[in-house]
Formats: structure tokens, sequence, C-alpha cells
């Protein structure tokens, strides 16, 4: 899309670009595209993805919210209909939905074709490496990871584990942007760039990194401030608390470096103190008995309500 000299007046103002920063323009369209091509190579790993471009989807729910995403990303109807087109073919294999997955359709689809988008995401919802099960409507293995983030976080950073906990911030809600939406509206597009690459070469376990170099950023604001509202839009890097041109503690004060550094210290982070298949494993189980917990409280309100007699159903005579 970025290389169409229309796009840059018909989507000037479309939410998508909202953290662009002027990376990407129409005079380095070429070369961010041809990166991105790369990104199409990485997840691929030598096998090329058979994609059926005729694939759709019949489900008038998801027809409707696919609709709305698209008109909430894109002004044009034709980008629209592109964003729409690839949500449907996509849909006949995840059969579920999850607006994570429309923020990085929209992002790609400004770098790569409609079937080189469908057999990036393709690969990401259907190899372990990845994320598969992350673009369900309600998606346990997010709730799983998030679970893990908290442990990992817990030993590396327990201080903020410890004060994120007390103000009752839980990953539920910033951290689906994180590992769901992979980053796009966190990150200005600079370092989103660097971040899908790295995630697309090392897989999910650089969520997990990227979650760790995050926090070891900001870990002095964070544990200053006791607002929080203002604690989740710092978890969120919202654009409100951290500019997109914040430039880094160090010595490189190029606008915006404030987020390399960020996805920086997470490629160099490392968890080898740490099994995520073992605390995967942990926070299965932590579900299970969750899950067990509700459903032993739901049959005991049925069963108060089968005793509660309604004055209509008692006996006047």
């Amino acid at each position: 899309m970025i290389s169409e000299e229309s796009f840059w007046t018909e989507e000037k103002d479309a939410p998508l670009l909202n953290r662009n920063a002027d990376h990407l323009t129409h005079a380095s369209a070429e070369k961010a595209m041809q990166r991105a091509k790369g990104w199409v190579d990485l997840v691929e790993e030598g096998s090329s993805t058979e994609v059926d471009m005729s694939a759709t989807c019949t489900d008038e729910a998801s027809l409707r919210i696919f609709k709305l995403d698209a008109e909430r990303t894109f002004k044009s109807p034709a980008r629209r209909e592109a964003m729409v087109d690839v949500l449907k073919i996509l849909h006949s294999s995840v059969q579920d939905y999850h607006q994570g997955l429309g923020y990085i359709v929209s992002f790609l689809l400004l770098l790569l074709p409609k079937e080189e988008t469908v057999r990036l995401c393709l690969n990401l919802h259907r190899k372990d490496k990845y994320v598969p099960g992350y673009w369900k409507a309600a998606p346990p293995a997010f709730v799983r990871d998030a679970k893990v983030y908290q442990k990992i976080t817990a030993h590396y950073f327990p201080q903020v584990a410890e004060h994120t906990t007390k103000l009752c911030v839980v990953p539920e809600a910033y951290a689906q942007k994180w590992l769901v939406g992979l980053c796009i509206h966190v990150l200005p597009f600079r370092a989103l760039c660097d971040f899908l690459e790295a995630f697309f070469n090392k897989g999910v376990e650089f969520l997990f990194q990227f979650t760790q170099g995050l926090i070891k950023t900001i870990e002095g604001d964070l544990l200053a401030e006791k607002d929080v509202s203002k604690v989740l839009a710092m978890l969120r890097l919202d654009a409100s608390i951290y500019a997109d041109d914040k430039t880094a503690a160090g010595e490189d004060k190029t606008p915006g470096s404030f987020f390399g550094q960020i996805v920086q210290e997470a490629i160099n982070f490392d968890l080898s103190e740490v099994s995520i298949d073992a605390l995967r494993a942990e926070a299965m189980e932590e579900m299970k008995i969750e899950e067990e917990r509700r459903k032993k409280r739901d049959a005991e309100l049925d069963e108060e309500d089968d005793e509660i007699t309604f004055s209509d159903e008692e006996d006047d005579g």
C-alpha cells in the first residue's frame, strides 16, 4: 500500500499511522517492502505456505466485526476491503477472531500483498514456535502466557511484580497489546519493525524477552508511580507518557531512540534462568484449578436459586 502515491493523501489521517512518526514514507517504501518480504521467508523457514485465496468466511457476526475494524483502521473503501478480504481468508483457518489479528493484518498490508500477508499470518497461527491459539475471541493461550509473564517478572524484577500486584494491575489489562497484537499501536514504527523482525526470527520466546526488556527500561518509572491509570499507560507505552520522539537515557539522542532501546534490551535479555515450558505447565494447572472452582461456584449458585420460592409460586390455599 505505501508504494501507492494515493495512499499518502487518502490515508494520511488513518488511525493505523498514529505511531508512524515519519518512519514509513513514499520515498522509503521500496526498502521497507523488501525488508517485509524477508519476514515471510523467516516464518516459512524454507518452505512455501500453500494458500487458498478463495477461502472465505460466512459467519455474519465475524463479517460485521471485520468491517468495523477495517473502518477503524483505513480511510479508503478499497483498503478497507483489502483488510476484510485477508481476515475472511484467515478465518477459514483460525475459525475465530481477535482484534489483535486485525492489528497485525493491517500493518502487514502496508508492506506486503494480500497473499504474502496471509502466508505470514498462517505461519504465526499454525507453528508452535509462534502464537497458536492467540487469535481466539477469548484466548486461553494468551491467559496462560500472561501468567507466564507474571512469573518471569517476579523472578527478574520482583519489586515491579510486587508493586503491580499491590495496585491490582493485572496483565489482562495491558499485555494483550504486547502479545496478541504484537505491539502494533504500542511501538512507533521504526522500533516496531525491529521488534517484528526479532519475533519472526526467534518466535514466542522473544515476546517474553520483550516483556522483560520493557520492564527493565521503565522499572524506575513504574516503581515511582502509584496511580493505577498511569501505571497502565506506562505499561502500554502510551504516547501521552512516552512520546514517539522520546530519546534513550544514554548517549543516543536520536528521536525515538527510547523505543529502540527497549527492543535492544529485549534482544539481549537472557531468559536462561527460567523455563518457559515449565512455567506454561504451571500456568495451565492454575487455570485448570481456577476453572474447577468457577464450576463449583456456579453449581452452588444454581442450587441456591433452586431453593428460592417466589411469591407467585406459593400456594395461596
